[in-house]
């Protein structure tokens, strides 16, 4: 299939921290492809725990993965994202003129102008003919791409969550750094720091302020708010 490029920002994972990225991206007038494995978004959350209690989620004495999974589509869904579902991504390059490029296991090739890896601790393999339900977690192609690792995961600046590569970046159970925690909220907030430096990676290196949805006008607008 030819190359399509129909999204600011490439997001490999459709979990938790890439759902809020798509958010945190689109409030500032970016827009996000998502690219999953598995054939609905939420990760983890909406396969291994849908009706898991969950305790320690900010604002939410108790929620779940499904409940969770469902209120971030919703916020996102302003942001108008693609998604890219029931395919595995298995090659990643960056291009001479900066782009980035995502091969799929059926060809397809996607790119963006940055890249930012929410695969999560692995890949789920699928049985052929087999619900998503009994799939298992596993080793992705993204565990074989040369990125710099530490305990198992890509090492990225704390600062900004981009790996020693350019336009790449890493959130959620995919990053590590010094005092990194395997929590959802970390990464929501992984994902808020990392789309300050895209805004700058996209933009060419110019620093914006951070805008706010309470203050912001043209933030309220693009949410359909105001």
């Amino acid at each position: 299939m030819s190359n399509r490029e129909n999204a600011d920002v490439l997001i490999v994972g459709a979990g938790p921290a890439a759902l809020f990225a798509i958010f945190q991206l689109g409030i500032y007038g970016f827009r996000c492809h998502l690219v999953d494995r598995l054939d609905r978004a939420g990760g983890q959350c909406a396969v291994l725990y849908p009706d898991k209690p969950i305790y320690d989620v900010p604002g939410f004495p108790e929620t779940c993965g499904g409940a969770l999974t469902e209120l971030l589509m919703r916020q996102a869904a302003p942001c108008e994202p693609r998604f890219t579902l029931g395919r595995a991504a298995v090659e990643l390059a960056c291009e001479a003129d900066g782009t980035w490029e995502v091969g799929l296991d059926d060809g397809t090739r996607l790119r963006a102008g940055g890249v930012i890896l929410a695969t999560g601790i692995g890949m789920f393999d699928i049985p052929p003919g087999g619900a998503v339900e009994a799939a298992e977690l596993v080793p992705g192609p993204a565990a074989q791409w040369p990125l710099e690792r530490s305990r198992g995961g890509i090492r990225v600046d704390p600062a900004t969550f981009e790996t020693a590569r350019r336009g790449l970046f890493a959130i959620g159970d995919a990053c590590d750094y010094p005092g990194k925690l395997k929590l959802i909220l970390s990464g929501f907030h992984e994902a808020a720091l990392a789309t300050q430096q895209m805004r700058r990676h996209l933009s060419g290196g110019k620093r914006s302020s951070v805008e706010y949805s309470t203050t912001s006008r043209r933030v309220r607008q693009r949410l359909g708010r105001d």
